[in-house]
């Protein structure tokens, strides 16, 4: 009787691994869709949750990257933010146009929240990326918006997305 009980287990578990990455896609498309909502919590969630997908496997959120990046000039400074972190969660296979918008969009940005969710963005996609240049214009991006911010709150998450460049090196 547990061998039965044991079979039926293993039977659900393996054959629903197929259904969760099919659902996986389907929550892509609903959140790519949820940022042209109305209501700006749905697109920030929106965002946020495409970031989460596109972290565990990019092919996810591989379609919807336009979507993202159009998401970045929303009117709600939320979901600039978000969508800034979710770009350089998906990591885009063009790190150093994506590195190079959020450069613009920080420079011009008046709100602190969608600031820090560039420069987390900025940092993550400095990390991902094997390119020199990409991390040197990440990282001088950084600096220099940590000259130009009094704000304690931005100096910690500019300080965080730099140390995902250069991670301090452990002393034995």
């Amino acid at each position: 009787m547990n061998r039965q009980i044991a079979a039926v287990l293993a039977l659900v578990v393996f054959s629903s691994a197929p259904i969760l990455a099919v659902t996986r896609e389907e929550e892509a498309k609903k959140y790519a869709a949820d940022l042209k909502s109305k209501d700006a919590k749905v697109r920030t969630t929106a965002a946020k949750e495409l970031g989460k997908l596109g972290a565990i496997q990019r092919k996810l959120t591989e379609p919807y990257l336009s979507d993202i990046m159009t998401a970045l000039k929303d009117s709600d400074a939320n979901v600039r933010g978000e969508a800034a972190r979710a770009l350089g969660l998906v990591d885009p296979s063009e790190k150093k146009e994506a590195v190079q918008k959020l450069i613009d969009l920080l420079k011009a940005e008046k709100a602190e929240t969608a600031r820090e969710g560039q420069e987390t963005g900025i940092g993550a996609l400095g990390a991902t990326s094997d390119d020199a240049d990409v991390k040197k214009l990440a990282r001088e991006a950084l600096l220099e918006a940590r000259k130009k911010t009094e704000s304690k709150r931005e100096q910690k998450t500019i300080q965080a997305a730099l140390l995902l460049m250069n991670p301090p090196k452990k002393k034995n």
